[in-house]
């Protein structure tokens, strides 16, 4: 992951710090942040980015005051404008910083447009209904391995997904992406590519916590759609999710077809075992 991201990173978190929160961290980034200790070819894999993706979760809105804080931060402080677009949930950074504003279902906030409205026309949060368990098992990440060499950076943090809610938000994302009205095929196979490396780099711990997980909101539609976009798009390797990240080119280039698809059917046993559907 390149420098200047790490960076923003961490002037992010220490921002967040001086009023007691630690920025929770979606994307891309996350599952770096997630994975970056692991070792094998799969963490070489993990897919770049070149912006963050912030989600604002419940309990760090829970009231207007709060909100106008981190407004304040996100365009004060830290000194990011609007995007072009207008969207208050998208904000840049000259020369060529990102970030983005996500945001679950949060209750006394007006909805309106796929946006959570925490700040009038300053800050919004872009509706993320799959995020609405993104509190649970989140897992606190320490830069400091990041600035072996800054003292000043030791203390900071921020969390992440756990591997599960991961995975789910990823499987919504390449839903969103492979159908109309949406449909993008390269932003799809971007995420597919994030699911193949999430399901293979996350160990039995990982998988442990996300049964227990799953159990506990196993009526939830959100579950019942996530196990519906496994089922019927990456149950066998020769379905859109699994072809999505066998036509990537950084996929394994110097393995031929067959050897491909040996590593995808690894990768779709354990989605689905994940999952708990039947392995077909």
């Amino acid at each position: 992951m390149e420098n200047k991201l790490i960076q923003q990173l961490a002037d992010l978190a220490e921002s967040f710090a001086k009023i007691g929160l630690q920025p929770v961290i979606c994307g891309g980034l996350g599952i770096y942040l997630c994975f970056y200790k692991n070792q094998g070819d799969a963490q070489q894999m993990i897919r770049t980015t070149n912006d963050i993706d912030l989600m604002l979760t419940a309990t760090q809105v829970f009231e207007q005051s709060r909100c106008r804080v981190i407004a304040e931060l996100i365009t004060g402080e830290l000194d990011y404008s609007l995007c072009e677009d207008g969207q208050c949930f998208r904000f840049k950074k000259e020369p060529d910083q990102r970030l983005d504003v996500l945001a679950p279902p949060v209750n006394g906030f007006n909805t309106e447009g796929g946006r959570v409205k925490f700040v009038k026309s300053i800050l919004h949060g872009r509706l993320t209904n799959e995020a609405c368990f993104i509190e649970e098992d989140l897992r606190t990440i320490s830069l400091s391995a990041f600035f072996p060499d800054d003292k000043s950076k030791q203390t900071l943090a921020v969390m992440v997904p756990s591997p599960t809610n991961l995975l789910i938000m990823k499987l919504f994302a390449f839903n969103d992406r492979n159908e109309p009205p949406r449909e993008d095929t390269e932003r799809a196979q971007a995420q597919a590519w994030d699911i193949y490396i999430t399901i293979m780099l996350a160990d039995r711990n990982d998988y442990l916590q996300g049964q227990k997980f799953l159990q506990r909101h196993r009526d939830s539609d959100i579950i019942r759609t996530a196990q519906s976009i496994v089922r019927n798009k990456f149950s066998t390797v020769d379905q859109r999710g699994w072809r999505s990240v066998l036509q990537a080119s950084d996929f394994y280039p110097d393995l031929n077809r067959q050897q491909k698809e040996a590593e995808l059917e690894t990768a779709k046993a354990r989605l689905l075992r994940w999952f708990n559907l039947k392995n077909t």
